[in-house]
């Protein structure tokens, strides 16, 4: 259960914030054809989500990392675009022209259509993973899952839905400042994913700085998250302070009651956007360290050259489809873990306990499930000994007389990763 309330959150409520800031500003900006391009762009981007899941699910062709610089690169590109053309609606009162609507509707357009289809596989996809390793899906663990996936999702939702309604309710001004901010940390935020990506396919040579941010935001992996809670609170409480400062001024007793009932509903939205980013920061701090506290990598099991200079592991030692960890003393004392698991008859997954995204950081198993400990993704064993993603760094082996023979100068050029 917490693994997906974590999870759901993780991945969510960011894009949730952000669709809901930039509806708002679509009806502030062009209130008569704000909600086609709202459901436009929405349609686009589960679309183009929906063919990305169908593919994954029956196909070899679709790969995560590609599918995202697809629908990234576009938002990284417009969001420049997007901010000055919401500035310009707020310093000239809606004075662009016709030529500036347009433009401006095809920004939008594509936003809230990357926005979808950047984030909404994985809400088609985790249900999938509900089931693994199951011999039934009638049980406890199961319905847990279901509950933590749709509790976290109601959550964000009816957070972003207030958070909606109370940029309706504030002044044009202050909601496109804070939703122009919102999108260059957004771009921002895009923009390391990217870096990510192209390092993680060796696409560009990476630098050391580059490695430094990568994992730096890997580690701090919240950090987007309490920006946009931040942001959040701030239209709350400025919504909740004008509900309490307004004065009840009408021409007769009919009005005030409505204005009275328009700051009760005012103070609602804002208790309510409050209360859901309160569940927001529980769930991705304390929920978070309850679920991961008990995550202790296994010890590494000692190994140290033969008489040949080789480093031998019988296979009736790995032949159990578990995760299994060894760790080799370096010529410089740096202990370097390597994982092996049997992923089918013929077929080993050899790999260090390392990968180029997360570190030495480690694997684990849970279930019939093999985990990166630092990200908590969950990685096809079949992958396992292939470069990639989360994947561990691969290690070359040879299967000589019923043994696993590894050369120690393989491990030694790796090194520098656990030091």
């Amino acid at each position: 259960m917490l693994q997906y309330l974590i999870n759901i959150t993780d991945n969510t409520f960011v894009p949730a914030m952000m669709m809901a800031l930039l509806s708002a500003v679509v009806v502030k900006s062009i209130p008569n054809h704000s909600k086609k391009i709202i459901l436009f762009g929405f349609i686009v981007g589960f679309v183009a989500a929906l063919v990305y899941v169908v593919l994954k699910r029956n196909t070899g062709f679709a790969v995560r990392e590609f599918y995202d610089l697809g629908v990234i690169i576009p938002w990284v590109i417009i969001a420049i675009p997007v901010v000055i053309g919401i500035c310009l609606q707020k310093s000239t009162d809606n004075c662009i022209g016709r030529v500036g609507n347009a433009v401006l509707i095809v920004l939008f357009v594509v936003g809230i259509g990357s926005i979808s289809a950047q984030y909404l596989p994985n809400l088609m996809l985790y249900p999938f993973e509900f089931a693994v390793g199951m011999d039934s899906i009638f049980n406890h663990d199961y319905l847990f899952k279901w509950v933590g996936y749709g509790f976290a999702l109601l959550v964000i939702l009816l957070t972003g839905l207030f958070v909606y309604r109370a940029c309706g309710r504030l002044s044009t001004k202050f909601v496109f400042t804070i939703t122009a901010l919102s999108i260059i940390i957004f771009a921002i935020q895009n923009s390391i994913n990217i870096l990510q990506i192209l390092i993680v396919r060796r696409f560009i040579s990476t630098q050391p700085w580059m490695m430094k941010l990568v994992i730096f935001i890997l580690g701090h992996v919240n950090f987007f998250i309490f920006i946009f809670m931040a942001i959040v609170l701030c239209l709350a409480i400025a919504l909740y302070i004008k509900s309490k400062t307004t004065s009840l001024v009408g021409s007769n007793p009919a009005q005030i009651r409505k204005l009275k009932a328009q700051l009760h509903s005012n103070r609602r939205s804002a208790l309510m956007i409050m209360a859901g980013t309160a569940i927001t920061a529980y769930t991705v701090t304390r929920a978070r360290y309850i679920f991961e506290k008990g995550v202790e990598l296994t010890p590494a099991e000692p190994v140290t050259p033969n008489a040949h200079g080789l480093i031998v592991i019988p296979l009736d030692q790995v032949n159990d489809g578990n995760l299994h960890r060894y760790g080799y003393k370096t010529t410089d004392g740096t202990l370097v873990r390597f994982i092996i698991i049997k992923k089918s008859e013929n077929a080993y997954g050899v790999g260090f306990d390392a990968c180029d995204i997360c570190g030495a950081s480690g694997y684990y198993q849970r279930g019939n499930q093999v985990v990166c400990s630092l990200c908590d993704v969950v990685m096809n064993i079949a992958t396992i000994g292939f470069s990639g993603g989360c994947n561990p760094v691969p290690l070359k082996y040879e299967i000589i007389d019923g043994n696993m023979v590894i050369r120690p100068a393989n491990l030694e050029a790796e090194k520098s990763r656990f030091k």
